[in-house]
């Protein structure tokens, strides 16, 4: 079971939205209820439009709906009235309303336009937040280098503007991107930078959330007992401002610890507090987060019906609030639970699901793991073939989407823009762990020299590290395909051998029934022949066994010579198939048409027995169960293969119904084809006959 699965990450989109309401004036006015009556009194002018605006920024974490209702009146208002500022205020809005549903591309798409009216505007603080909030949704799609042209140009508008919330904004979203990645050492090193920022400033009202994202990256470091330690300190500044969304998340972070721990009561507990205060302020999203951690928690503990029942409840919760990615993810965890019961086609199906909606809503991350994990329960089942076809679609999105490149991109682009705006910092390690202390900023080249020094070391390293595990992980890949051929070559070299094993047995069987036991009636019946002359009285009774034995011989000799024709072993496969054709003509049941054009070499002396085999199938079919009155055969030899047709006019058969049944006859032909190594297609409907036709490699 991926881990991916088991939680939303909360803390990167709650923090932006508080810095973004700190920087913009985003606050959640008091005075809704008197601006919605002052709007109602107003004319259709630019005020009304930034009233609209104002109650669209108040509403978008209490009532979404109401925000959207708002953002709609305001954008229509500001276009009818040609307002620039309000119409980028409505898109931007919009934007930051479609990525709480989970719509990514279109909140892309709105953040675009929103960024060309600030242009238009030459407005640095709108274009400052577009960019930092671009980046954030590229973030998302995992667009990693695109992200970064984005955090760079706010960053350098931030330091333009003195902004240390945009300035600290920006170091949290690049140290997000690389927990994003996996780079938890990297992350650790920007969120530091930022929470120096704010200790120094002593702006500490949401020092707390960052010292949550830290707590989550030694969390994902296994560093347990550091992450415990950043979660208490915001816990304790979240709860000294009353910041009760910060506390929630604190309660979350805590519980994940106490579960990495298997302390699952007190990891309950947690997440029963969080859930009572995300209760309190309405936020139904982190009241469907916490139904899915609480449903990791059962699912730990093997309790599957709790933990469907739960999964259930967040998949009701992000339903509701269209949240795309929560969706996705609440049927990854139900998957997950069905896999653990052995309910692997119920898995698969659910998997299926999140596949094709991490595809609709260009989720890549999520479909990627989707991918792993349909390999995976795949390989449970022992179908290796689609485990292995899955694998494959696995690792190759992988290779796109963490590209080696893209660590060091992000190291010389955010160093360089700290360069150009003279804000370069040395962090060093603290003896507990990754913890770094920002010295004061020093301006003299031989500082700038260490600094690029520096950055080049840890761009090389990286580099290597990403390299030599991305080198074992397909080296590891190369290793199970090897053994998953080796399987498959067994599976067929046995099959080779109990088919050859077969035939060699059909051979002897045949050749004692018509060297032993045939020779031995007809003497028998000779002897009949000589007690019927000396016994005249008897030639009655003596008459009538020996035509039973001449019966019995004859039926030895058909016996003998359907299991092993005289004519396959004398003289080949095409002469024995006319054979068979001409005995068949002679019935006169059927009129049987046999057409053989090109070089009529031997063949090998397996493959002599497998075609006849197989055109013995064919022909024992149509005569037991086809009411057919033609058959006709056709047998090109080509230079590299053979292409044989085989038709009857008879009452044909429904295709679909036999493979459900599993027709042993059409098993058998199908079994023997591909132990040629050829291709079959039967196409037949009821009252339509049937046609086979094969090609088999010379």
């Amino acid at each position: 079971m991926k881990k991916k699965w088991l939680s939303l990450i909360h803390l990167l989109l709650s923090l932006f939205i508080a810095v973004f309401m700190a920087n913009s004036g985003f606050s959640q006015s008091p005075y809704s209820d008197s601006l919605v009556q002052v709007i109602a009194g107003q004319p259709d002018n630019t005020e009304k439009a930034d009233n609209l605006v104002k109650l669209t920024r108040y509403y978008i974490m209490i009532n979404r709906d109401s925000s959207w209702y708002y953002c709609e009146k305001a954008y229509s208002l500001a276009n009818q009235l040609n307002y620039t500022v309000a119409k980028a205020d409505a898109l931007y809005m919009k934007s930051i309303l479609l990525k709480w549903r989970g719509n990514i591309q279109e909140a892309l798409s709105y953040n675009e336009r929103f960024l060309l009216l600030g242009d238009s505007l030459n407005d640095s603080v709108r274009l400052a937040k577009g960019n930092l909030y671009h980046g954030n949704l590229l973030t998302e799609l995992l667009e990693f280098d695109k992200a970064l042209d984005h955090f760079g140009k706010s960053l350098a508008l931030y330091l333009d503007l003195n902004d240390t919330d945009g300035i600290v904004a920006n170091y949290n979203s690049i140290g997000s991107a690389f927990s994003r990645k996996s780079d938890y050492d990297s992350s650790a090193i920007y969120y530091l930078k930022a929470v120096s920022i704010y200790e120094k400033t002593g702006k500490d009202k949401l020092l707390g959330v960052l010292l949550n994202n830290l707590s989550d990256v030694y969390l994902e470091l296994g560093q347990l007992e550091v992450a415990r330690k950043y979660a208490y300190r915001s816990k304790e500044i979240n709860t000294k401002y009353d910041n009760v969304n910060g506390m929630a998340m604190d309660f979350i972070i805590l519980g994940r610890i106490f579960s990495e721990e298997d302390d699952f009561n007190g990891a309950l507990d947690n997440y029963r507090q969080a859930d009572s205060l995300y209760n309190q302020i309405g936020d139904y999203n982190g009241i469907s987060e916490i139904q899915t951690n609480i449903g990791v928690i059962y699912l730990k503990q093997k309790n599957y019906l709790q933990a469907i029942q739960y999964f259930n409840k967040a998949l009701e919760g992000y339903r509701k609030m269209e949240y795309n990615r929560g969706i996705i993810v609440a049927l990854g965890n139900k998957a997950a639970v069905y896999c653990e019961q052995g309910r692997y086609q119920e898995a698969l199906d659910l998997y299926d699901t999140v596949l094709f909606l991490s595809l609709k809503h260009d989720c890549r991350e999520y479909r990627k793991d989707a991918l792993w994990n349909i390999s995976d329960t795949y390989q449970k089942t022992g179908n290796y073939q689609k485990a292995f076809e899955y694998m494959l679609r696995f690792n190759k999105l992988k290779d796109s989407l963490f590209d080696i490149k893209k660590t060091k991109v992000i190291n010389d682009l955010s160093f360089k823009y700290e360069k150009e705006k003279d804000q370069a910092h040395i962090l060093a390690l603290e003896k507990e762990g990754l913890q770094k202390d920002l010295s004061l900023r020093k301006r003299t080249s031989q500082r700038n020299a260490y600094l690029f020094t520096g950055v080049g070391i840890i761009a090389l390293t990286v580099f290597l590290l990403m390299y030599f595990r991305q080198r074992a992980v397909k080296d590891k890949i190369i290793i199970q395909q090897k053994i998953r051929q080796l399987e498959e070559e067994k599976k067929m070299m046995a099959a080779k051998l109990l088919v050859e094993g077969q035939e060699e047995e059909r051979k002897r069987i045949a050749t004692e029934l018509h060297d032993g036991l045939g020779v031995l009636l007809s003497a028998t019946k000779m002897q009949f022949s000589i007690i019927s002359d000396k016994s005249p009285e008897n030639k009655v009774l003596i008459d009538k066994a020996s035509r039973m034995l001449e019966q019995a011989t004859g039926d030895v000799r058909k016996i003998s010579h359907n299991m092993m024709p005289g004519l396959l072993t004398k003289l080949g496969f095409f002469e024995a198939v006319e054979g068979l054709f001409e005995d068949i003509g002679d019935t006169g049941d059927l009129n049987a048409t046999c057409t053989i054009t090109g070089n009529q070499d031997r063949l090998t002396e397996n493959k002599e027995i497998m075609l006849f085999r197989i055109i013995q199938e064919m022909v024992n079919n149509t005569i037991k169960h086809a009411e057919a009155r033609n058959i006709e055969l056709q047998i090109h030899v080509l230079p590299e293969m053979l292409d044989i047709k085989y038709a009857d006019d008879g009452k044909g058969f429904d295709i679909g119904q036999k493979l459900e049944t599993e027709s042993i006859g059409l098993k058998s032909i199908q079994s023997r084809v591909n132990f040629l190594n050829g291709k079959l297609t039967v196409e037949s409907k009821p009252g339509e006959g049937v046609k086979y036709t094969m090609q088999i490699p010379a």
